[in-house]
């Protein structure tokens, strides 16, 4: 099965920015200089608008680019390059967080599922004409940032329809967690390959934050660039492209992606260790499952994680449960004495607040934590503007 290498995979989806505002159809893009030695791009039938944005504001642009193989390589094969946060309503719909059903019948993003409802029949229709999705070659969904995410979408619904009997490989750079757990581990068993590479520092990656996980789940993500903490700047389409000018995905580093199971069990006295950084997020994600089991609470944990409750509801039902634990067991509540502090500083509180294992206490540190990680991640969608 033919593969997009990392360095035609980046400059698609760099590429698909380029189609957002109005373009001809004899007008040629440099940016598809690289990818028109493999494929044909044609800029009228080829560009599919979509919309984006919140709930009363839903702008239309160009959202993703389609092309035939044209090369031996990918003959038969197509790809769909779908294009990340480039306007204002893109940054509203990467903020709202409730789930909603996807074509699978799992819960996924609500923002990123309306997006793909506004694709998808112009690329149906596309295939249709052009016998894509017949089973005579693959299709390579690509995109950054927001178009990883309605990249992923795209290809979990063309493994699921019954019209469309083909490989399908999906390419994510920097890509935002697209559903709940159930959508993760169909679409990781669905479709045929997952390319999801990300940068260190890059806070993007970690939104939206636990129920949502990535593909695949518990599985291998390509680390791009190990730089430690969160830079919004780690997010700029052209530093993935440029980290990822390789010829072959066995030339990229791979790491674990973060695993919420994973036991973490977090000292009050050793506060000050943590630092803001995506690597403690994904520690303090796993700190919370850790003490939400050992309270006798997996069935809860497992309710939140099948439910279609907002990302605020989720945790706040966990903050009084939290409070719930703590009166019960002093033991658990060192452990939540410790999730605090440790959030505490990650949030840049400070290592001398007095802990309360109050529920309305509980409350305001996720608050805060939530917080310094979702304005990280919204500059850095901005920066795309």
């Amino acid at each position: 099965m033919p593969v997009l290498s990392p360095r035609l995979a980046s400059s698609l989806a760099v590429a698909a920015y380029d189609i957002r505002g109005p373009i001809s159809e004899t007008q040629r893009l440099p940016s598809l200089k690289r990818a028109s030695r493999d494929f044909s791009f044609n800029l009228n039938s080829g560009v599919i608008e979509g919309t984006s944005g919140g709930y009363f504001w839903r702008q239309k642009t160009g959202f993703a680019l389609i092309g035939k193989g044209v090369s031996p390589t990918y003959k038969n094969d197509h790809v769909i390059a779908i294009r990340g946060t480039a306007t204002a309503a893109d940054g509203i719909t990467d903020i709202s967080c409730r789930p909603t059903n996807g074509d699978n019948g799992s819960m996924v993003h609500v923002g990123f599922q309306r997006t793909l409802e506004s694709i998808r029949e112009d690329i149906a229709s596309y295939l249709r004409k052009t016998d894509g999705g017949r089973g005579n070659g693959t299709i390579h969904c690509i995109g950054h940032s927001l178009g990883g995410a309605i990249a992923s979408l795209v290809a979990d619904w063309l493994k699921a329809s019954p019209e469309f009997k083909t490989k399908v490989n999906v390419y994510t750079f920097g890509a935002p967690r697209v559903g709940l757990k159930d959508f993760a581990i169909k679409t990781s068993s669905r479709i045929d390959g997952i390319y999801r590479s990300v940068h260190g520092a890059d806070p993007v990656p970690k939104i939206p934050v636990w129920p949502y996980y990535h593909a695949h789940i518990n599985g291998k993500e390509y680390i791009l660039d190990r730089t430690q903490g969160v830079d919004t700047s780690a997010h700029d389409k052209g530093r993935y492209m440029d980290n990822a000018n390789h010829s072959s995905w066995d030339n990229m580093s791979t790491q674990q992606a973060s695993n919420v199971q994973q036991r973490v069990v977090l000292n009050y006295q050793n506060r000050l260790q943590t630092t803001y950084s995506t690597h403690w997020a994904d520690r303090i994600a796993a700190a919370i499952m850790t003490i939400m089991i050992d309270g006798g609470f997996s069935g809860f944990v497992t309710a939140l994680q099948a439910g279609g409750a907002a990302i605020g509801t989720v945790y706040d039902a966990i903050a009084m449960t939290m409070a719930k634990i703590g009166q019960a067991s002093s033991k658990l509540a060192e452990q939540i004495k410790g999730l605090l502090g440790h959030m505490l500083v990650f949030a840049g509180k400070g290592a001398n607040i007095t802990i309360e294992l109050t529920e309305k206490f509980i409350r305001w540190v996720f608050k805060v934590t939530l917080g310094r990680l979702h304005k990280a991640a919204k500059q850095a969608l901005n920066n795309q503007l």
